[in-house]
């Protein structure tokens, strides 16, 4: 039986220049390896659109932020992630008119999580906190509940609970059932 090479894993750019910087597709390159996101459904964009919907009706605009449905970003030379909202500081968004990826973590990243593989979900979360971000969440609309994962511990909020970032976002207060309303 014959050998076959493994392929070297891509950098980010390398996948920008194959993929294209106007190519709307849903690829994620994921420790080097090209990784197509699942297609979304009513319950995704649902919780999707209420997480945004949600952060921008609490006010973050008015501590300096905005929140940004599937912004990509270069975290790593092989990493480059578009989770489903980001909260990003408004300063790393000023005179941008490229339609290159961010660089860096978002403040906070959050996805949700309904086709994800669980490997590749982790390998996210631990490169989005390793790389300056505040927090990451996961969604789960089957459970209606959200994992919140900071460098520090993980703490999962159930129906009941509000989802919090006292030290990043004060004030802003967000309902676990208001993100999966509708769902």
């Amino acid at each position: 039986m014959a050998a076959h090479p493994i392929a070297p894993p891509l950098t980010v750019d390398e996948f920008l220049h194959v993929r294209g910087e106007n190519d709307d597709n849903r690829c994620e390159l994921v420790d080097g390896e090209v990784l197509e996101r699942p297609l979304t459904g009513y319950t995704h964009d649902r919780v999707k659109t209420n997480l945004n919907r949600l952060f921008d009706r609490a006010g973050i605009d008015q501590l300096g932020f905005e929140s940004w449905v599937e912004h990509s970003f270069r975290v790593t030379e092989l990493d480059a992630f578009t989770p489903d909202v980001a909260i990003i500081r408004k300063e790393r968004l000023t005179g941008r008119t490229d339609n290159s990826p961010t660089t860096g973590a978002p403040e906070i990243a959050i996805e949700v999580a309904i086709n994800d593989k669980p490997s590749a979900l982790q390998h996210k979360i631990s490169t989005y906190l390793k790389n300056g971000a505040h927090a990451v969440c996961c969604a789960y609309p089957d459970g209606k509940y959200v994992v919140v994962y900071t460098a520090h511990e993980w703490r999962q909020l159930r129906i009941d609970d509000t989802l919090e970032f006292a030290t990043l976002l004060p004030g802003i207060i967000i309902s676990i059932a208001a993100i999966f309303e509708g769902v």
